[in-house]
């Protein structure tokens, strides 16, 4: 038995059920534009359910969370500024947004003020993840599809690193993640101030987190037909 529909005052804290699983309610909301956009930029890769993950790892502390599946959320540290579904970060030293309207001319016209845009945000993250998916050309299927979120997280020159670093690095393969370019990095091992965990735990963790954990509770709205 499926349950779709919940009483809208509790919809704002109950997840939603379906085949025993919960999603949050702001995945029933943009679930479906998710799926309309992928079909559009990523069509090749699979499963979309991948990036319903993607976006739970970006915005849900708990799937209970007001910040869950809202493109309002925001992380403003003295490190870093990141907002939206795909958490798109602004540092002293990168514009993500300003990099991800160069690269798709569905954004071009994307401004500052209209950030909280649910369908331009997703469109970004697919965009971007599209870009990371070429840095892990050679790589495939939960490799390549790692490595891709691997991207996201740290940045294609962060990743072009690390399988360098594998490439030079006895037993190991460059073209697969697990259990190879997982484990060769230069990234930092110290705790970051605020965050808890180390620029290596964080990148290492993206990837697990969202193909392991997030991504299959999604894979019945976006993935129906196998």
């Amino acid at each position: 038995m499926k349950v779709y529909w919940i009483v809208f005052g509790c919809l704002a804290v109950l997840p939603v059920f379906a085949q025993g699983v919960s999603i949050p309610p702001g995945a029933v909301q943009y679930l479906p534009m998710l799926d309309r956009q992928a079909v559009q930029v990523v069509p090749e890769i699979r499963p979309r359910a991948l990036f319903a993950g993607q976006i739970e790892q970006e915005t849900c502390p708990s799937l209970h969370s007001p910040k869950c599946w809202n493109p309002r959320t925001e992380l403003n540290t003295a490190r870093e500024y990141g907002f939206g579904l795909g958490q798109l970060t602004v540092t002293r030293r990168f514009n993500n947004f300003e990099e991800v309207k160069a690269r798709d001319r569905g954004l071009a016209g994307w401004r500052w003020a209209e950030r909280f845009d649910p369908e331009r945000q997703i469109r970004a993250l697919l965009v971007m993840d599209r870009e990371c998916r070429r840095y892990a050309a050679g790589a495939t299927g939960d490799d390549g599809l790692a490595m891709m979120l691997a991207c996201y997280n740290g940045g294609g020159g962060g990743l072009r690193s690390d399988r360098a670093i594998c490439r030079a690095t006895t037993g190991c393969d460059p073209a697969r993640w697990w259990g190879h370019v997982e484990l060769t990095s230069n990234k930092s091992r110290a705790a970051w101030k605020g965050y808890g965990k180390s620029a290596f735990d964080i990148n290492r963790e993206y990837p697990a987190n969202i193909i392991k954990v997030r991504s299959p509770k999604y894979q019945p709205y976006l993935d129906k037909e196998g």
